[in-house]
């Protein structure tokens, strides 16, 4: 969630609720002859308000799961989870007069910490690292179609490469498909036969000479790059060496200026396209990198909350009935 001026109005609102608050229990704590405490009738208010909250956060999860639903806005649910998320902490201390208590109590409140802190930088993230992902990756892509992506930057690879240095006696596995619908179509069994014949025998032909002729030594050294440092890094998880190789864009450019300086100039706009591809297979890493970076927190942030409404729970029913 982007927080920006279309949030003062929330922001308003939860503090002067806030404020409010603050002053209803500045005035039951100076009036309560044994202090605030959890189990007072001020601090049950105080607590069943809390946990109302928390409630209403954790149905942010099922809202997600029906997005058509006609009970407001995802939008509208995500702003009320951030704001009445950091008020609810401030009334269950409210509730617990500051105390951090022992056993459950105490765990409740260690978990509420934790998953505060963790919606507070979830919160940071996503107002900082899609502005930084502009920066950083010209070539974003769709995160799920970022494997398909790397295949075919290898396969254009190969194809460029073969162009100086002919067959590179490398073969692809990925079984080719289309999606609809996010289910695997194949093509007819036959005219896939027919297709893939026909571009079988026009990529033999292809490899067998060279395209670009730049001598046995040229087409050499290229390969010899190609197959031990370039080819490596253009799959999902590359190779540690050539990852060292390509870590950042100037890498990727000084890489490839020093084999513009031992290559014949005939091969250097193979060359500019094997540079060109690197880098975008460099960006695509910091994408997919970012992207784990934006989502991974809700991996703590959720199951925390879960964990801690059933124990919320737990906490509510035997304290009111012991």
């Amino acid at each position: 969630m982007i927080v920006d001026r279309g949030q003062l109005h929330w922001i308003y609102a939860t503090t002067a609720i806030a404020m409010a608050s603050t002053a209803v229990y500045l005035v039951y704590a100076v009036m309560s002859a044994n202090g605030p405490r959890a189990g007072s009738a001020m601090g049950l208010v105080f607590g069943f308000a809390g946990t109302g909250v928390i409630i209403f956060e954790c149905l942010l999860s099922l809202r997600k799961k029906y997005p058509a639903s006609p009970v407001g806005r995802v939008s509208l649910w995500l702003r009320a989870h951030v704001w009445l998320g950091l008020l609810s902490f401030m009334l269950i201390l409210f509730h617990s007069g500051f105390h951090w208590g022992r056993g459950l109590a105490s765990l409740l409140m260690w978990l509420f910490a934790i998953i505060t802190i963790s919606g507070v930088v979830g919160v940071a993230l996503q107002n900082y690292i899609p502005t930084r992902m502009m920066e950083l990756v010209r070539r974003e892509t769709i995160y799920a179609q970022i494997p398909h992506a790397i295949i075919e930057l290898r396969r254009e690879a190969d194809e460029r490469t073969e162009f100086v240095t002919a067959d590179l006696g490398v073969e692809e596995t990925d079984v080719e498909f289309q999606r609809a619908g996010g289910v695997k179509q194949y093509f007819d069994p036959s005219q896939k036969a027919g297709a893939a014949e026909k571009l079988a025998v026009f990529v033999e032909q292809r490899r067998k000479t060279r395209q670009i002729d730049v001598g046995d030594e040229g087409a050499g050294i290229l390969r010899s790059h190609y197959l031990q440092e370039i080819r490596p890094y253009l799959f999902q998880k590359p190779q540690p060496l050539s990852g060292k190789l390509f870590q950042t864009e100037q890498s990727v450019r000084a890489y490839f200026n020093f084999l513009r300086t031992i290559m014949p100039v005939a091969s250097h706009s193979v060359l500019n396209d094997l540079e060109s591809i690197c880098e975008e297979r460099r960006q695509l890493g910091v994408q997919a990198r970012l992207h784990h970076l934006l989502h991974g927190w809700l991996y703590l942030h959720v199951p925390l909350s879960m964990a801690f409404l059933v124990l919320t729970l737990i906490h509510a029913v035997v304290s009111l009935r012991y």
